[in-house]
C-alpha cells in the first residue's frame, strides 16, 4: 500500500514513526505529498521535520505524535491552499544597463543563444511590464523610444526598476539563464472586492496594500478605484494581507481556513512559527519540551485573527522566529501583547530575530490555558473572527483601552442623535456591516469591534456635526463587542393616508427647508407631510378644486 508521507532516514532514528509515514534509507521513485528531504518525487519539502527530530527535548512518545502532526500540518495546508500555478514564456532578449564595459558578459550570453543590447543608465527613462514582456523607455539623441526585452541586468538599479519582475542587479547572468524559457509563478493572494475599503469608493480612504507592496504586484487605478494585481510580479511576502483592514486579501498558500485547521494540530503545544526564508537547515537550537515548529511560506501575512486563533486553540503563547517583521504584523503583535498584559499580565507573542533571542523566549514562555476558546469560524470574515475571540477574552471585565497603530486600525464612532435623521447613508457606506439599520425598532446600530476605522461613514454623512470617527483604539469592555443603538426615531405617518414612510426628523428637516420656498401655499406645504403616493393625489385634487 502506497503512503503519502516519506521519511528519508539519514538520522538513524531509534524509535518508530506513525504507520502513515514510509521510512526509507534510500530515495525511491514513488510519489509522496510530504517529505523530510528535497526530492522531485514529493510535492512538499518539510525541513521542520528533521529540525524537530534533531533538536526537540520531547519524550519519545511525544516525538512520535508530533512528527505525525508536522506531516499532517503540511498535507492539510496543501489540501486547503488556493494558489494556482502559472507560466510566463521568457524569450532570449536581454538588456544590460551599466556604465561599465559589459563586453565579457555580452559575449557569454551570446554564446548561450541570447540576444543582448547594452545601454548606459543615463539613457533609460522608465521600465514597465513584467518578465518576458518588459518595456523600457529610452532616450536616444532627442527621441524617446520604447524597447521591448525579456529580462534586464542592471548594475545598481534604481528602486523603481527593481520593483519589476525580470530585473536583476546581482547574480544577473545566472538568473537570466535560470528564468529563460518558462518562468513559473503562483497567485499568492486572493481578493474579495465586496469588502475592500478602496474598491469603488468615492473618496480614497484606503490603499494600504499597494503602499506596502515591495513590487508592482498591486496597483491602484484611481480613476475607477479598482485594484490591479500582477501575480507574476508578486514575491509572495504577504505584507498586503496583514495590513488589509477588512480581510479583503487572503494569503493563497495558507488561507485563513487553512491556518485555522493547522492550528488545531498545535493543541497543548507551543507553536514556533518559522517562515521559509529563515532556512531551518542552518538553525541549531535546543527546542524545549512541547515547542513544535509551524512552517509558513511568506513572512508578512500573519494578522490578528491568525495569532489569536492559534493562541486560543493551543492554550499557549506563540514564538515567531523571523529577522524581519512586517508593518502590519508588527502592529498586531504589539496590540495583542498589550491586551494580554492587561488581562493576564502575560505575554502572548514572542518575537525572536536570532538564536539567542529564541533560546531566551523558550525560557520565558508561560501557559495561557485560561484563554482557551473555540468557535466555528466558517463563513466569518477576519474582523468577525477577531471580534468573537477577543470578546470572549475580555469577558465582563473593563480593561481600559489599547491603542492600535499606523497600519492596523480599530476604533469607534460617536453620533449626535439630535442631528441624525436616520437617512442610513452610513449604513450603505459600511461594507463590513459594522453599521446596520433595524426597521423593527427604527434604530441605527453599530458594532465597534468589526469597524475597520475607514472613516467612509463620516465622509458620506450629509448632516453637519453628526457622525465622528474615533481613530485607533480598542475599548476592552463588553459594550465594544455589541450592536449598540446609536440613534432612534419614530416613523412619520402620512397625513393623508396614515401610512408610515420616513422618520419624523427627516420629514421635519425637509419641511423646514422647503416651507420658506412655498410661502403661504398650504397645499404645497401639506405635500411635505405626505407619502410618495399621496403627494400627486393631493396636488391633483387641489388643481381640480381650483378649476371647479
Amino acid at each position: 500500500m502506497s503512503k503519502e508521507y516519506l521519511f528519508y532516514d539519514q538520522l538513524s532514528i531509534d524509535f518508530p514513526l506513525d504507520d502513515s509515514i514510509e521510512v526509507s534509507t534510500t530515495l525511491k521513485d514513488n510519489d509522496y505529498i510530504v517529505s523530510n528531504v528535497e526530492t522531485p518525487h514529493a510535492e512538499i519539502y518539510a525541513p521542520e521535520i528533521n529540525f524537530y527530530i534533531k533538536n526537540s527535548q520531547d519524550t519519545i512518545a511525544q516525538k512520535i505524535q508530533n512528527i505525525k502532526k508536522l506531516y499532517d500540518a503540511r498535507a492539510l495546508n496543501y489540501d486547503l491552499a488556493q494558489d494556482l500555478d502559472f507560466v510566463q514564456e521568457v524569450g532570449d532578449k536581454v538588456l544590460i544597463v551599466s556604465s561599465n564595459d559589459e563586453t565579457k558578459n555580452i559575449d557569454e550570453l551570446k554564446k548561450l543563444g541570447f540576444t543582448c543590447i547594452a545601454l548606459s543608465p543615463k539613457n533609460v527613462l522608465d521600465v514597465n511590464g513584467y518578465i518576458g514582456k518588459l518595456v523600457v523607455t529610452i532616450k536616444k539623441d532627442e527621441d524617446v523610444l520604447d524597447l521591448e526585452c525579456d529580462q534586464i541586468i542592471w548594475d545598481d538599479a534604481p528602486e523603481y526598476a527593481m520593483k519589476q519582475s525580470g530585473v536583476y542587479d546581482e547574480d544577473g547572468i545566472e538568473r537570466v539563464k535560470k528564468n529563460q524559457g518558462q518562468y513559473e509563478y503562483k497567485n499568492f493572494v486572493k481578493y474579495d472586492s465586496t469588502i475592500c475599503q478602496y474598491h469603488e469608493r468615492n473618496a480614497e480612504i484606503c490603499g494600504k496594500c499597494a503602499e506596502v507592496c515591495p513590487t508592482v504586484a498591486i496597483l491602484k487605478v484611481d480613476e475607477e478605484k479598482h485594484l490591479e494585481f500582477s501575480h507574476v510580479d508578486c514575491h509572495g511576502c504577504g505584507g498586503c494581507v496583514s495590513v488589509c483592514p477588512s480581510g479583503a486579501l487572503d494569503y493563497s498558500q495558507m488561507t485563513r481556513d487553512g491556518f485555522r485547521e493547522v492550528s488545531k494540530l498545535y493543541d497543548n503545544n507551543i507553536a514556533l512559527i518559522i517562515p521559509r526564508k529563515m532556512e531551518l537547515e542552518a538553525l541549531h537550537v535546543e527546542l524545549l519540551e512541547r515547542v513544535l515548529p509551524l512552517a509558513i511560506e511568506g513572512e508578512k501575512f500573519l494578522h490578528e485573527a491568525h495569532f489569536l486563533s492559534l493562541i486560543q486553540t493551543s492554550g499557549n503563547p506563540v514564538i515567531f522566529y523571523s529577522d524581519f517583521i512586517s508593518k502590519g504584523t508588527g502592529d498586531v503583535i504589539r496590540i495583542l501583547n498589550d491586551i494580554f498584559a492587561k488581562k493576564y499580565n502575560k505575554k502572548a507573542i514572542f518575537v525572536c530575530k536570532n538564536e539567542d533571542e529564541l533560546k531566551e523566549a523558550m525560557k520565558n514562555v508561560v501557559s495561557l490555558e485560561e484563554c482557551r476558546y473555540g468557535i466555528n469560524e466558517d463563513g466569518l470574515k477576519k474582523r468577525e473572527i477577531f471580534s468573537a475571540r477577543l470578546a470572549n477574552l475580555v469577558g465582563e471585565d473593563d480593561l481600559g483601552t489599547v491603542k492600535t497603530g499606523e497600519h492596523v486600525h480599530y476604533g469607534n464612532i460617536t453620533i449626535n442623535e439630535d442631528a441624525c435623521t436616520l437617512c442610513l447613508s452610513c449604513v450603505g457606506a459600511c461594507n463590513v456591516r459594522a453599521l446596520t439599520a433595524h426597521p423593527e425598532d427604527n434604530t441605527l446600530r453599530f458594532n465597534p469591534s468589526i469597524c475597520t476605522n475607514c472613516t467612509y461613514c463620516e465622509v458620506v454623512c450629509p448632516e453637519a456635526n453628526c457622525l465622528t470617527v474615533i481613530r485607533d483604539e480598542i475599548d476592552l469592555n463588553p459594550d465594544y463587542f455589541k450592536q449598540n443603538i446609536m440613534a432612534h426615531d419614530e416613523i412619520f405617518e402620512c397625513v393623508e393616508c396614515g401610512v408610515g414612510f420616513a422618520t419624523v426628523k427627516s420629514v421635519e428637516k425637509i419641511a423646514n427647508m422647503m416651507k420658506p420656498m412655498f410661502g403661504n401655499d398650504e397645499i404645497k406645504i401639506k405635500t411635505l407631510y405626505c407619502c410618495a403616493d399621496c403627494k400627486p393625489k393631493v396636488m391633483l385634487q387641489a388643481h381640480i378644486d381650483e378649476r371647479g
